[in-house]
């Protein structure tokens, strides 16, 4: 198994009166995702995109400003790096309860949302953080993690802080961080949103959103298109996400592939284009990433797509690959690709029954058994 380093920040504070300026609207976790063996290569990628935009100095917001191209040419060099991307991106003005209106208690209903969706995805992880400064969320995220995960002989998580050559890697991840905010609070939020999602979209890994409402204004032209439907989009979203709900403590590896696998395609539904389709093999190398384990096509098949829709999940599917449905074409898409599996199997199996009835002067009907009976009603 593979050991993962997590390269955590965080934006945004814990102020709740949003009346007042430059009191964020949301509060961001975010983490660069590595394997060990994999942080060289990520420093000497880091350190050529420093070179190239920064005159070999740390890559930072606040050296770029609002020069938004430059940040799309920075992202887009980072995307040689071998990492993926985990956030959890909190609206704090759905925090309605009172026991919520303080900083402590707020700070803590957050320190356990990032630990949960975190050890969900790497049960091990080394978590890494840069030096602390008083009164932030970081604080007590690490004496969280610390009290809730003792490294033991099963499970190695640790809590450091960054050491001098993994700098750079952790200001990335705040630089990452910065752009995420850029996407959804409304207080830096840009037009660029939409670029920057696109360009991140092949890193991440996860990002869970709280509460986990449809943000429509991060996908362009939805509404404009004849063929959407808004009824059977919250459908596929509803669904999606109750199944994400019961099955993301399992601990089977066909489930959490399936969790994995819908999780992808929720993202893409909701924050990417909910029209296009996402091939098995990007799903397949999403898996992989997930698990550091790849997965042949007919697991993905039987074990990951095939329950999801037995499960009641909405999955269209066509030459394209697979997405959530969103309009009555994409349904369309899904039984016209069924059918070019179904028709011509029901051909093959009458052709070869009729073949063993005339041989046998009609003593042997090979579907005369019980359970043959739905195939037997569909050929007769």
């Amino acid at each position: 198994m593979n050991q993962y380093n997590a390269f955590i920040s965080e934006w945004g504070n814990n102020g709740l009166d949003f009346t007042k300026k430059k009191v964020s609207t949301h509060f961001i976790v975010s983490a660069i995702i590595i394997t060990k063996e994999a942080i060289p290569e990520m420093q000497r990628i880091v350190h050529a995109v420093q070179k190239r935009h920064f005159k070999g100095g740390v890559i930072e917001t606040s050296m770029i400003g609002h020069n938004h191209n430059l940040r799309k040419l920075i992202l887009e060099d980072l995307l040689e790096a071998p990492f993926k991307i985990f956030s959890l991106i909190v609206d704090k003005r759905q925090v309605l309860g009172e026991g919520l209106r303080f900083k402590g208690s707020l700070y803590k209903f957050l320190h356990g949302m990032a630990d949960r969706q975190l050890f969900a995805l790497f049960p091990n992880l080394e978590m890494i953080a840069l030096p602390l400064e008083s009164e932030t969320f970081m604080e007590g995220f690490v004496e969280y993690v610390k009290q809730n995960h003792i490294p033991n002989l099963f499970n190695e998580s640790t809590f450091g802080f960054v050491k001098e050559h993994s700098v750079p890697i952790s200001h990335t991840s705040q630089f990452i961080a910065d752009t995420l905010a850029m996407c959804y609070d409304e207080t830096v939020i840009t037009s660029e949103r939409h670029e920057f999602v696109r360009v991140l979209q092949s890193k991440i890994l996860s990002i869970k959103f709280w509460p986990d409402i449809f943000e429509p204004n991060l996908v362009e032209n939805v509404q404009s298109t004849n063929s959407y439907n808004v009824a059977l989009a919250n459908l596929s979203m509803d669904l999606a996400n109750e199944f994400i709900k019961q099955k993301s403590n399992g601990l089977a590896a066909h489930i959490i592939d399936q969790v994995t696998t819908l999780g992808y395609l929720l993202f893409h539904f909701k924050h990417i284009d909910p029209n296009r389709y996402i091939s098995s093999f990007e799903i397949i190398e999403h898996i992989k990433a997930r698990r550091s384990k790849a997965v042949s096509l007919h697991y993905f098949q039987t074990k990951v797509i095939a329950p999801l829709r037995d499960a009641g999940v909405l999955i269209a599917s066509s030459s394209k690959g697979y997405k959530l449905p969103a309009s009555e074409s994409d349904l369309y898409d899904f039984i016209n690709h069924s059918n070019t599996i179904i028709e011509p199997m029901l051909s093959r199996v009458k052709k070869f029954r009729n073949q063993i009835t005339t041989a046998t002067n009609g003593e042997l009907d090979i579907l005369n058994k019980e359970e043959y009976q739905l195939i037997r009603k569909i050929l007769d």
